[in-house]
């Protein structure tokens, strides 16, 4: 698996993943000329882009991208959200029963893609499960607080962890941060403690690579997170 960060945190995210035949682009919320630029100039080579959320750092090129033969895939509800028209080139995520939704598998080129539902501030976000021709399994989330689901067999994660708890509170009892903005971080955003607690909770046991993502400059901790996260799973650890 081949993993690309083109943009991480809350000025935009963008990643590119290819199981070396389909290279698919995770969220979108950069400049189109920056997707390009990391693309090698190469957008018609991309199978499509999966959007977890309508927020702008997740769904800035959205239209550029249509506009430029990508195919884009977005849960209803956020597309609804961002207010973009039908287009041919935008695509639903298929999905099934009540709310919380669950949803079909798609096939986007050599990639079998399994959205899941994740607990976010907007209408309907979803992380991604990747499955690529080798055989292995890159895991996506981001923006969320807590995942509800089990996993196994991942080789790889791309998972926020945006604060770290103590760094938090230093900042809010020294009025750095405004206890409403905190509030709301905990509500929609991953802790390293959560973090931690999904990795014990599911099978790492083929887990090889760990990309922390969409870490905040003013509450995470980047040496503690890296350090605590590679000490429980053995893998390779990265900061985006």
């Amino acid at each position: 698996m081949e993993i690309k960060v083109l943009a991480s945190g809350s000025t935009g995210n963008c990643y590119l993943v290819s199981d070396g035949e389909s290279p698919i682009l995770l969220d979108a919320g950069i400049p189109i000329k920056r997707i390009r630029a990391g693309c090698d100039f190469r957008l018609t080579s991309i199978s499509g882009c999966l959007v977890t959320h309508y927020h702008g750092d997740h769904s800035k090129a959205v239209k550029d991208l249509l506009a430029a033969s990508v195919k884009v895939y977005m849960p209803a509800q956020e597309i609804a959200a961002l207010g973009l028209p039908p287009h041919h080139r935008l695509h639903e995520l298929p999905s099934k029963g009540p709310e919380p939704r669950t949803y079909e598998t798609l096939h986007i080129g050599s990639f079998l893609v399994v959205p899941f539902r994740v607990e976010h501030d907007t209408p309907e976000p979803v992380g991604y499960l990747l499955r690529g021709k080798t055989g292995e399994k890159l895991l996506y989330f981001t923006d969320t607080f807590f995942v509800r689901y089990r996993f196994f067999g991942v080789t790889h994660i791309i998972g926020e962890v945006n604060y770290d708890r103590d760094t938090m509170w230093e900042k809010v009892d020294s009025g750095e941060t405004p206890a409403a903005r905190a509030k709301r971080l905990f509500s929609s955003h991953m802790s390293l403690d959560n973090f931690l607690d999904f990795l014990r909770a599911n099978d790492t046991s083929k887990l090889q690579q760990v990309y922390i993502c969409h870490m905040s400059d003013d509450h995470g901790n980047e040496a503690e997170t890296r350090e605590v996260v590679q000490r429980l799973t053995g893998a390779e650890v990265y900061i985006c």
